[in-house]
């Protein structure tokens, strides 16, 4: 189904809490919503969180968005990147910093969301009508339902690895069967909770349903495309599974063909990638 119904997202979080949306994301989409958003107004909420401000920096000075000039404070952020894509970029970056720093494995999991989202900002940049912006925050997005299901189950690391290692059953499939729900579902319900855009928050539903490009599910263009986006996102980050994983081999020609993007294109993103994370 293309969304979740309020009775099935009520039984999902009787197991499963759902982080309240942080103030400073309150404060933003306020503004934000406005007729006539006050940008400076939003560089000051941004600045009062000297940690995120920090990040927010370093996230719109990385060579995958491309700025022609670096970006030395918040208020020049906001002018550059506009108060929509500023508030994706730190719905992100929110995120990741909910976590205490003190699971190595959760360290490790935020370093390749971030890892990827760049990649799919990058990646974007070729696509038309994908803004990089929202890519980049899909890509820290997608799998965010992951860290709230270690949370709740004790042994959801045994799932993890049971699930990466099936060769007759999908990712979510495994989680399904192991926890009566799944990391791709509770990482909606997250995005919904945040009020996050039901474009990012469809695409998190879908993310590890590759068949819904030949099925009878009716999903916007775009939901399809960052869908795609984001699994060739993923297996650019790992060489490794683009050269030997059964799926990307199965999937990959057909999701490249949906975004218009040719092996020889691919491989000059590859090229782009490993050039970008040498500067």
């Amino acid at each position: 189904m293309p969304s979740i119904s309020q009775e099935a997202a009520e039984k999902i979080l009787g197991n499963i809490r759902i982080p309240p949306r942080p103030s400073i994301l309150v404060e933003l989409m306020a503004e934000r919503n406005k007729s006539d958003p006050d940008l400076l107004k939003i560089a000051h909420i941004v600045s009062r969180d000297v940690v995120l401000s920090a990040a927010m920096l370093k996230t719109v000075n990385s060579p995958f968005f491309g700025l022609r000039r670096k970006i030395d404070s918040i208020e020049q952020a906001v002018m550059a990147m506009g108060s929509n894509n500023v508030f994706n970029i730190l719905t992100g970056l929110v995120l990741r910093n909910m976590n205490d720093g003190k699971s190595p494995q959760l360290n490790r999991f935020w370093d390749t969301a971030e890892n990827t989202a760049f990649i799919a900002a990058l990646i974007a940049r070729r696509i038309p009508d994908i803004s990089r912006d929202i890519a980049y925050t899909v890509g820290l997005f997608h799998d965010c339902g992951i860290p709230l299901m270690m949370a709740r189950f004790p042994e959801y690391m045994d799932t993890l690895k049971l699930a990466s290692n099936s060769d007759n059953k999908t990712f979510t499939e495994v989680e399904d069967e192991r926890h009566n729900t799944n990391h791709a579902t509770v990482g909606y319900l997250l995005a919904k909770n945040w009020n996050l855009s039901e474009t990012i928050s469809l695409t998190i539903l879908h993310h590890h349903n590759p068949e819904i490009f030949s099925s009878q599910e009716i999903l916007p263009a775009e939901v399809c495309g960052l869908i795609a986006l984001i699994q060739i996102a993923e297996a650019l980050s790992d060489t490794k599974f683009m050269r030997e994983d059964d799926s990307w081999r199965i999937n990959g020609p057909m999701l490249l063909d949906y975004v218009g993007i040719s092996e020889h294109e691919l491989s000059d993103i590859s090229d782009e990638i490993i050039q970008n994370r040498s500067t």
